[in-house]
């Protein structure tokens, strides 16, 4: 008899401790699953976007001409740094020659990419020459004769004016001015547009 109460007494205890287990389990609430957030999928970076060639037309003006436009030309952007600030450019124009203009700030706000390169120009009261306010960049500009119809290729100092690319690189317009001729304060704007001669 002494023998069994132990048993009987630890039967019991089981018992006991496995009908309160099946009543917490009944008696619990479930557990909301909590929603994950997928995550985002990450921004290209810019010089993935930007890096590129894109073709359009140039409308040209100066104090002699107005409107001088030019087909076919062509604008390589190069992002140069791993943050997308910077830039190198090069222009190709049949009509305005070749340049290449590097250090170009990248600036992305809401609905473009802002291009700028501030350099100011002061003709000499001489006009023997321009003075820059930084290191300038130089476009090799053909320069055609028009009773021998023959063409030389001179380099003039350019800047750029400013300049945006929309962010689906649909819309364009970068803005250069070429320094030619000092002594009659002679500058050559040329505007770089996407699309063809007469869209605006």
């Amino acid at each position: 008899m002494k023998k069994t109460i132990p048993f009987m007494a630890l039967a019991l205890t089981l018992a006991m401790g496995f009908a309160t287990s099946c009543g917490d389990d009944e008696t619990d609430e479930p557990r909301p699953i909590e929603p994950t957030e997928e995550p985002k999928p990450e921004e290209p970076a810019t010089q993935d976007i930007l890096s590129g060639t894109y073709g359009g037309w140039t409308q040209g003006s100066n104090e002699y001409a107005p409107y001088i436009p030019s087909e076919g030309d062509t604008l390589t952007i190069e992002v140069t740094n791993a943050e997308g600030t910077l830039c190198n450019l090069h222009y190709m124009s049949p009509t305005w020659g070749d340049a290449v203009l590097t250090g170009v700030s990248v600036e992305k706000n809401d609905t473009a990419y802002l291009l700028s390169k501030p350099i100011t120009a002061t003709l000499l009261e001489d006009h023997s020459a321009w003075t820059f306010s930084a290191q300038v960049d130089s476009i090799a500009m053909p320069n055609r004769n028009p009773q021998s119809q023959a063409v030389t290729v001179k380099n003039y100092p350019i800047t750029l004016e400013n300049g945006f690319i929309s962010l689906d690189q649909k819309n364009w317009e970068i803005n250069f001015k070429a320094y030619l001729v000092p002594r009659s304060g002679h500058t050559q704007n040329m505007c770089f547009r996407d699309g063809r001669i007469g869209e605006m």
